[in-house]
């Protein structure tokens, strides 16, 4: 059985590490050299798709970045 998650909640500083540690993370996969992203590209092959794997993961982590961001700064010009 699952437990009935509502939702994590975050004080303005935690989101704030978070959406910073996200953006070093989406910076990184963007420019990683193409050794790298063929060992991301591998590491993600469960499907035979790494390479799709990889590009979808730079996505995600740069989606959930400006998640953050936009609230965070909703609250900051408060």
């Amino acid at each position: 059985m699952k437990p009935d998650l509502k939702g994590v909640v975050l004080d303005a500083d935690e989101a704030a590490d978070l959406a910073r540690l996200l953006d070093l993370i989406e910076d990184w996969l963007r420019h990683a050299d193409h050794d790298t992203q063929a060992d991301l590209a591998g590491f993600l092959d469960g499907s035979g798709h790494g390479h799709l794997a990889a590009a979808g993961l730079a996505r995600l982590v740069e989606h959930n970045a400006l998640t953050l961001h936009h609230p965070l700064r909703k609250a900051i010009t408060r």
